[in-house]
């Protein structure tokens, strides 16, 4: 195949660059054991910030102020995961009005995937300390210190990328000062849980040697009638000063999951019409109960930060992973608009793959006689092995949502592995960010990138082709200090993407597509309004188009697919007790170009929403700050089911609140964290993805969560 050859901009930021940190004011009136009458410096992220976040991670360009950087970057901090008791990647983004979920933890797979901007973010573009961590299966957050969700391109910083942009999980590091911590309590409709979290130096090394160790065990019901998940976890991360100038590292993790009693989603025969999600009852088990999904992942990684003098600086990273998973699950059908369905039952062998990421970088900051340069050059790398074997299925069995059936476990005999998917990605990056003026920013670099797909294996053929593809993929931006609370930015990227994957239920089931390129323009304000941090972003991604085409069930390209719109975000202190986290999207997102199905032209993708938005509010009660309440909405857009549009998922709107107390006890801090999910109870349908169906949302749902840290 020939090459494809791209223009692509961005600019690299030094990870010793000094970084603005965020300042709050402590009240006056706190209760005697915290009180201060003078300014004190507040962590980044906590709640007593706001949840106020001042810098973030940009794979090779390393960790750079927000507006420091022509892009969206939309940071969750681990105190705002902890508050709103997420225990998966979905919940944990739940206040991020930018991401949208394409997959539940809770299907067959165990996968999260999630949309920004309307496209997906997973595979390569996930990321753990900028690192490729793909999810395969169930997301582990108990070692996550922070979730930063880069909107929009990444194709300068990754190479190969989809175009919605990456999500990266960033672990927590070693304390300074001893630290322990130990929580339980129950969440997802009675899933009991103990979490042990432990850090700090090793005083016979001059702490020089650091580590952070989780551990965490979970065992119980689902909020799905006759379903039930146990999973159990551990991490661990040392480093240690090697010299002043340079710090080792290393971690690794281990998870086992186990969920039987999956949730079921529903396809539409022809004709049928999408039924209100009010005619379902949301705990009830539409499938069977012996379903099941089992997963094992560990990863495990090192790597070194060196600052070489007062030019340069030496970055080195390797992780690698293993990982297994099986399933069986019951796939329906709703076959009338009364009610009844079919439920077909498939299972497959052992799936395994094998993930290795790795990168070598230096920065140099270098003065020149009209501004400084700060240059980040080298190389990252990603290389992923996967292996299946061929379905199998059972017959078909009849159903209704009044009496849903039960049936025997066929057990299905299986065979072994026989197909298998490589794909193999190299970069060389050159970035500049250039300090043009204590005000202007310029952000310039290219990635030149490679990629080989292979595949092979005597069953159903993964990839249409064996290929090859590379190109240059430089990104170029600029950041401008308007006012000294407001910064205004632009950028401009080509992006080189890998060709989506055909699902399990077309005919060319997990065909691999042709790579492509895409574009994005994007232009934004980044503000700071008293204690409240605001950021709005327009943007417009033009791609190759990819669907399931209705008249022959062929996955394929077609025409170009574009999404625009305008993103708003904020964060921080409305009032002294109160704070708030959230914003909207609006999109106009279509197809356009389309060829051989022109119908489809001026349509929406399937399961992208015109507008979103979420908000939530936390509340100090006047008479016992101790006590913080908390309190907002998520409205999601509605989403069409189908390329010619002919359905749509109706919109929603889903409450969420919740109560929490915290108190000091002979300086140690203990806390008790209730939260109620969908308060209402209100019956909606989460998403519709493409080869699977509709998936029903959650009810409401209470978590509990008691921790004494010390």
């Amino acid at each position: 195949m020939s090459s494809i050859v791209l223009l692509t901009v961005s600019t690299p930021v030094l990870a010793d660059e000094p970084l603005p940190e965020i300042t709050v004011t402590a009240p006056a009136n706190v209760n005697a054991a915290t009180s201060t009458q003078t300014a004190a410096p507040v962590a980044e992220g906590s709640a007593v910030s706001g949840y106020r976040t001042s810098t973030g991670s940009l794979g090779p360009l390393g960790k750079i102020s927000l507006k420091e950087v022509p892009y969206s970057l939309n940071v969750t901090p681990g105190q705002l995961i902890e508050n709103t008791n997420a225990h998966s990647i979905g919940e944990a983004l739940k206040t991020n009005p930018t991401a949208t979920l394409l997959m539940s933890s809770a299907g067959y797979s165990s996968m999260s995937r999630i949309l920004v901007r309307g496209f997906s973010a997973s595979d390569q573009n996930e990321k753990r300390d900028s690192l490729v961590d793909r999810s395969f299966a169930y997301v582990p957050l108990e070692n996550v210190e922070r979730i930063e969700v880069l909107n929009g391109y990444s194709a300068f910083l990754n190479g190969f990328a989809n175009p919605g942009g990456s999500i990266n999980y960033v672990s927590k590091e070693p304390t300074q000062t001893p630290l322990a911590s130990l929580a339980t309590g129950f969440y997802g409709g009675g899933i009991g849980f103990v979490h042990g979290d432990v850090g700090g130096k090793v005083a016979a090394t001059d702490d020089r040697l650091g580590y952070r160790i989780n551990v965490y065990h979970e065992d119980g019901s689902r909020v799905i009638a006759n379903s039930d998940q146990t999973r159990d976890f551990v991490s661990a991360r040392f480093t240690y000063d090697l010299t002043p100038g340079t710090k080792l590292w290393a971690d690794v993790y281990h998870q086992h999951l186990t969920m039987h009693g999956l949730q079921t989603y529903f396809n539409l025969a022809s004709g049928v019409r999408i039924p209100d999600a009010s005619r379902f009852l949301m705990t009830r088990q539409y499938g069977q109960d012996w379903t099941y999904n089992e997963a094992e992942k560990t990863v495990a990684g090192f790597g070194f930060d060196s600052h070489l003098n007062d030019v340069f600086t030496l970055h080195g990273g390797f992780r690698y992973g293993t990982m297994w998973r099986r399933y069986g699950y019951v796939a329906a059908t709703l076959t009338d608009n009364s009610g009844a369905y079919t439920e077909k039952y498939t299972t497959t062998p052992t799936q395994t793959e094998y993930t290795r990421s790795e990168y070598a970088l230096l920065d140099a900051r270098i003065p020149t006689w009209a501004f400084v340069h700060n240059l980040t050059m080298g190389f990252t790398g990603t290389d992923y092995l996967y292996g299946r074997g061929a379905d199998v299925s059972s017959g078909v069995y009849t159903s209704s949502l009044d009496a849903p059936v039960s049936f025997a476990n066929p057990n299905l005999r299986l065979g072994g592995l026989n197909q298998w998917q490589q794909q193999i990605m190299t970069n060389l990056l050159l970035g500049d960010r250039m300090e043009v003026t204590d005000k202007l920013s310029l952000l310039g670099g290219v990635n030149f990138a490679q990629l080989q797909q292979r595949a092979w294996g005597s069953g159903v053929v993964i990839s249409t082709s064996n290929y090859r593809a590379n190109g240059l993929t430089p990104s170029v931006g600029f950041t401008y200090k308007i006012l000294p609370e407001l910064t205004g930015y632009a950028s401009y990227m080509q992006s080189l993407q890998n060709g989506d994957t055909a699902p399990s239920t077309a005919a060319n089931a997990y065909a691999v597509l042709a790579p492509s390129i895409s574009q994005q323009y994007e232009a934004g304000l980044k503000a700071s309004l008293g204690q409240i941090d605001m950021n709005l972003a327009l943007f417009r991604i033009n791609k190759v188009n990819a669907e399931l085409n209705p008249n022959n069930n062929i996955y394929m390209q077609d025409g170009r697919e574009i999404h625009q719109g305008v993103e708003v975000t904020f964060s921080g202190n409305l009032m002294e007790d109160l704070n708030a986290v959230g914003g909207f999207t609006l999109m106009h997102a279509y197809v356009d170009q389309a060829t051989a199905l022109p119908r489809t032209i001026g349509k929406t993708p399937v399961n992208v929403p015109a507008e979103q938005a979420r908000l939530r509010l936390e509340y100090a009660l006047p008479f016992n700050r101790d006590i913080k309440v908390s309190f907002g909405p998520e409205f999601l857009g509605r989403r069409p089911i189908d390329v010619y549009d002919q359905q749509y998922i109706k919109p929603a709107t889903l409450f969420d609140g919740g109560i929490r107390y915290e108190r000091e006890v002979y300086g140690h801090k203990i806390s008790a964290n209730l939260t109620m999910d969908n308060i209402f109870n209100t019956a909606y349908w989460a998403y519709y993805r493409s080869g699977d169906g509709l998936l029903l949302g959650n009810p409401r749902t209470v978590a509990l969560t008691v921790k004494a840290t010390w």
